[in-house]
């Protein structure tokens, strides 16, 4: 298991060094202070400046054979199970609506070789900016 975990936190570690320069494109994940998690996947939030949206960055993503998860939350109201259930809602949840409607996973499973790390990040670079 512990090396499991290190595997997972070293290819976490690749991407957020290696994606750096889309920091423009993506809000970057960021662990929590005085935390040392065990990364499920590396989740970007799409930015509205971005050239492409979640989808089309998906799509093309997966057409090059690179695995993605949407977020599997967001905001629960819009989920049809909580249609007319009542709730007290505080404010509009725009930032909610916003990581349902824009963010996504790539993978940090331990299995991932540095080619495929390279891969999976000159595929986003490729997709985002045509180099």
């Amino acid at each position: 298991l512990d090396s499991f975990i290190e595997l997972r936190r070293h290819n976490w570690k690749y991407f957020s060094e290696e994606l750096k320069n889309l920091e423009e494109f993506f809000v970057m994940p960021k662990a929590t202070e005085n935390s040392d998690p065990s990364w499920f996947g590396f989740a970007l939030t799409v930015k509205p400046n971005s050239p492409k949206s979640r989808n089309e960055i998906v799509q093309e993503l997966n057409e090059k054979k690179i695995g993605t998860r949407l977020l599997f939350g967001g905001n629960l109201l819009r989920q049809p199970a909580f249609a007319g259930t009542p709730r007290r809602v505080i404010g509009n949840l725009e930032n909610t609506d916003r990581i349902m409607k824009d963010t996504f996973w790539i993978g940090v499973w331990p299995g991932l070789s540095i080619e495929m790390l390279d891969y999976m990040v000159s595929s986003l670079y490729e997709i985002l900016t045509g180099k």
